[in-house]
């Protein structure tokens, strides 16, 4: 699993290491594109900057991102790919309407040195928080009973989940939040895609509780707010049962008595595509 989330609860393969390297190598090319001079509307040349974010961003992209011993640069080829597919134009309404945001899992915090070399280079198009340590220190005392199966990495990791949600949950609110590990590389033309697929979501059920794009704990969309921070409940309050996102699909698709209630009438969305591409070949645990 990659910077947030677990490694179960999907299927898929692996990708091969020359199709990786290809897409990693093709959202760097374009990245360099975006950060070029462009003409804007009034005839003047000048640097793509960051727009301001609207007061309640439509969609909040948030990467939960943990460091790697080895340095693996997971982060950056992240945050590339996806401001290939973020429209560059400053008037573009997509632009304006979804944020990025990367939470620092790390602990300490400063001793991610890839997220703060990305700080550094996206810092105007981005945005950086922490997660609260108060509330995955307190997801750290719930004591293990018999029957739970998480070992003690996969714990601590759904406790950094949890104050990673709880960072998130303390930003001003958005309508939709998608939830990303950060050594994924997203599709291109995904955010049209995305777009499209809550639209269709929103036909078919407008009190829909989650949308799949995606597997593990990466490429889940839920809406910013109390669903938001049912799941973080939900996480805090069972850290040693179960992985994360394992968690995560017992939570949306409400299999245990005690997420029924909150997911009854409401249905949860796959989409038949994976719109991510797993480049992560070292795990956080």
């Amino acid at each position: 699993g990659g910077g947030g989330g677990g490694g179960g609860g999907g299927g898929g393969m692996r990708p091969s290491s020359q199709v990786a390297s290809s897409l990693v190598a093709l959202a760097d090319r374009n990245t360099a594109l975006i950060s070029q001079l462009v003409r804007t509307e009034d005839g003047a040349d000048r640097l793509v900057g960051g727009a301001a974010p609207s007061p309640r961003p439509w969609l909040r992209i948030a990467l939960m991102s943990v460091g790697r011993s080895s340095g693996a640069e997971y982060l950056l080829h992240a945050l590339r790919a996806l401001l290939q597919t973020h429209p560059a134009r400053v008037s573009d309404p997509l632009r304006s309407s979804i944020e990025i945001v990367v939470v620092n899992n790390h602990a300490p915090p400063e001793a991610h040195s890839v997220l703060l070399r990305a700080k550094q280079l996206y810092g105007g198009r981005v945005v950086f928080v922490e997660k609260e340590a108060a509330a995955a220190r307190a997801c750290r005392a719930t004591p293990k009973v018999k029957g739970d199966v998480a070992k003690e990495p996969v714990f601590r990791q759904t406790c950094d989940l949890v104050g990673g949600l709880e960072a998130l949950l303390a930003m001003p609110p958005a309508d939709h939040v998608l939830l990303m590990e950060d050594d994924w590389l997203v599709c291109p033309s995904a955010l049209l895609a995305l777009q499209y697929l809550l639209d269709k979501a929103y036909a078919y059920d407008e009190d829909w509780l989650a949308l799949r794009v995606s597997y593990g704990f990466n490429g889940v969309v839920v809406r910013g707010g109390a669903d938001l921070r049912s799941l973080r409940r939900h996480l805090e309050s069972h850290p040693w049962r179960r992985p994360p996102d394992h968690l995560l699909f017992e939570w949306f698709s409400g299999e245990r008595p005690d997420t029924k209630a909150y997911a009854a009438g409401r249905s949860y969305r796959v989409f038949r595509h994976n719109l991510f591409y797993h480049i992560g070949a070292l795990s956080t645990l």
